[in-house]
């Protein structure tokens, strides 16, 4: 497994995409024995505190992922800093991050790079706020997929 004990997931608001990101990631390194490492997620626009969106929590508890409890991060420098990998949700995410710490270009991904779907059209996961719980339900879909990807790189 590659030396990476920090991850930090990163959308917008940090109330729908990170965070199953983020609930998703740490029940599969659990599965995995990897409890050494530390999942954390932030939003570039992210208002401290909030709770996840009602349809975020309904889907993750569809797939016994309890993320009720979660609240809203914004992004900073030390987060950044601090983490050995970034993965984020859309190019704009991506832009933000290297312009606070522009050392972080190396280690700042799209998360659906890492995606094994047969048919994607692009490298951005689609922000789901404001949809409907389907929608939220095939934004997760790309998001398991794409840390399915992601762990199978991690142990390459």
């Amino acid at each position: 497994m590659k030396n990476i004990k920090k991850i930090l997931l990163v959308c917008t608001g940090n109330s729908c995409r990170s965070i199953m990101a983020e609930g998703y990631l740490s029940k599969r390194l659990g599965e995995m024995n990897a409890e050494d490492i530390l999942v954390v997620s932030s939003g570039t626009g992210a208002l401290p505190g909030l709770k996840p969106t009602e349809d975020a929590i309904k889907v993750m508890k569809e797939h016994d992922i309890d993320i009720s409890g979660h609240t809203s991060s914004s992004l900073n420098k030390t987060r950044i800093e601090n983490a050995d990998i970034i993965l984020v949700m859309e190019p704009i995410h991506k832009e933000r991050i290297e312009y606070m710490v522009p050392a972080a270009k190396d280690k700042t991904y799209l998360l659906r790079e890492f995606s094994e779907e047969k048919n994607k059209k692009d490298n951005f996961i689609v922000d789901p706020m404001g949809q409907s719980i389907d929608f939220y339900r095939e934004t997760f879909d790309v998001i398991k997929s794409s840390i399915e990807g992601f762990l199978k790189w991690l142990n390459e």
